[in-house]
């Protein structure tokens, strides 16, 4: 699967698994370098890096990831104090985030 630009999409889109560096992260959605994701509409797929996925969102795209019990996770952006951008589903650290529980892609 190539990696694709999501410029043109305007229908949401849901990350199904995630790629990882082997590299040690005291943030661990900083180990996340790309998402794998399907289109809702198009049913197009493909894998965004972390960075092109922040910027995507914040101009206005939708991403989530769906957990065990069918439930929709919206995709938030956030950014490390060293300026490191990065997507996560919880607001904080007192809920699970549901894109970490995401399988690697094979």
């Amino acid at each position: 699967m190539a990696v694709q630009s999501l410029i043109l999409l305007i229908m949401p889109i849901q990350i199904t698994s995630v790629n990882r560096t082997n590299d040690e992260y005291d943030n661990p959605y900083l180990s996340i370098n790309s998402l794998v994701w399907i289109d809702d509409h198009t049913k197009n797929q493909g894998i965004t890096t972390r960075d092109v996925l922040f910027d995507w969102i914040n101009d206005n795209g939708t991403a989530y990831v769906v957990d065990e019990e069918g439930n929709k996770a919206k995709l938030l952006t956030a950014t490390t104090q060293n300026g490191y951008k990065y997507v996560k589903t919880a607001f904080d650290e007192t809920q699970s985030d549901k894109l970490l529980s995401l399988l690697a892609s094979k």
